[in-house]
């Protein structure tokens, strides 16, 4: 800055220069202030507060008015000292957490607001994002953002099964920042090492499960196990950062065996729906037969029941009758007969005579009965 011998920094004259006659711009001000120079538009007042405050502006530093180049050059290095001690001052949003690094190495950390920090080279901030979701795509990538078209990449979706069948796995991973000096310092590409031990970790669960089982009931517990696994390794890399959650997109078998495999899964359809109806058939003729076993074994022994007590009436009965035979034999043996004899020729077809020589049916006593019996059944 080159400064005029007879003027100081602040545009005015020292004292015994030899010449007190204002300046054009100090006339101009003088009239305004005095209100010289006629009304009009011209004849503006400042506002009061304005002019006392550039008053004190003033009185405050006239003290530290420079009087020579070194006063002045003291003068500017102050004020750089003051806009390098201001420019420590920074905002942390309320998403974000101030990293304060002195020379280079962690030193604290600061929550959302106005902080301040030791000017560089001394100390510097970072303030990272955490409470946002990151996603990291792998296996595929989507072609627009919010858009359902995506692009396989197979080199990072084809993954071997227990069984040894080739299987495309398609997942999204998200996570967030967990311990923000790990994530800053203890990882170099936080992204790239999230990204392969996904990967990695998911590879493994597939290899330990079966072709079968991924495809249909298990997707939810090989995102789980993935996930934790992930975290697993996370943590000792000492990564700072939490696994929220692994959302499986996409797990099929490739396009080149997908006729193939779909025959497969046909075939394995028909047996378990063949298993199921020959179940169903066991359960019901297995039931069905126990039924019918216990009924036979309940009416076997009813009918054993049955002979057992017919046979000890008769036992009983002829008893009773020996013991009448015994007490009268004639009389007894008669009844017998007389009751055979009834047993016999209850049934047979009879005709009655006398003892005389000629032979002389009687009325058929039995043919009337049956065509009578006939007439009623046949009676409407």
């Amino acid at each position: 800055m080159n400064w005029n011998d007879n003027d100081d920094p602040w545009g005015s004259k020292p004292a015994g220069s030899g010449s007190d006659k204002p300046t054009r711009e100090q006339q101009a001000w003088n009239s305004r202030k005095t209100g010289s120079g006629g009304g009009g538009p011209n004849n503006i007042q400042p506002p009061p507060d304005l002019m006392e405050l550039l008053n004190k502006l003033k009185d405050f530093l006239s003290p530290y008015k420079p009087q020579g180049h070194f006063q002045a050059a003291t003068a500017g290095v102050m004020i750089l000292v003051g806009l390098w001690l201001v420019s420590g001052v920074y905002m942390v949003g309320a998403d974000q957490v101030g990293v304060v690094m002195r020379f280079g190495a962690f030193d604290r950390t600061e929550q959302p607001g106005l902080r301040y920090h030791l000017p560089a080279p001394i100390e510097s901030v970072s303030t990272p994002v955490v409470t946002a979701q990151n996603e990291i795509q792998i296996g595929f990538r989507k072609l627009s953002r919010g858009g359902d078209e995506s692009r396989s990449i197979p080199e990072e979706s084809m993954m071997l099964t227990q069984d040894e069948n080739v299987i495309n796995v398609q997942f999204t991973v998200f996570w967030r920042v967990g311990d923000v000096k790990n994530y800053l310092f203890e990882i170099r590409n936080p992204e790239i090492t999230i990204k392969m031990a996904a990967e990695s970790a998911m590879r493994e669960v597939i290899g330990q499960s079966k072709l079968q089982f991924a495809l249909t009931e298990g997707r939810g517990q090989i995102a789980e196990d993935a996930r934790k696994r992930l975290q697993e390794l996370a943590d000792e890399y000492k990564a700072g950062i939490t696994i929220t959650q692994i959302n499986l997109q996409t797990v099929a078998v490739p396009n080149e065996v997908k006729a193939a495999f779909q025959d497969v899964v046909n075939a394995r359809l028909d047996m378990e729906r063949f298993q199921n109806q020959a179940a169903a058939h066991v359960n019901k003729v297995i039931p069905e037969a126990k039924g019918q076993a216990a009924k036979l074994l309940q009416e076997s022994m009813a009918y054993r029941d049955q002979k057992i007590a017919v046979a000890k009436g008769d036992a009983d009965r002829f008893k009773e009758v020996l013991t009448a035979y015994n007490m009268s034999k004639d009389v007894t043996s008669k009844r017998l007969y007389l009751e055979m004899m009834e047993s016999v020729l209850g049934n047979a077809q009879k005709i009655i005579t006398d003892k005389s020589a000629g032979t002389m049916p009687i009325y058929p006593l039995q043919d009337m009965m049956k065509n009578k019996q006939k007439q009623e059944g046949g009676a409407p």
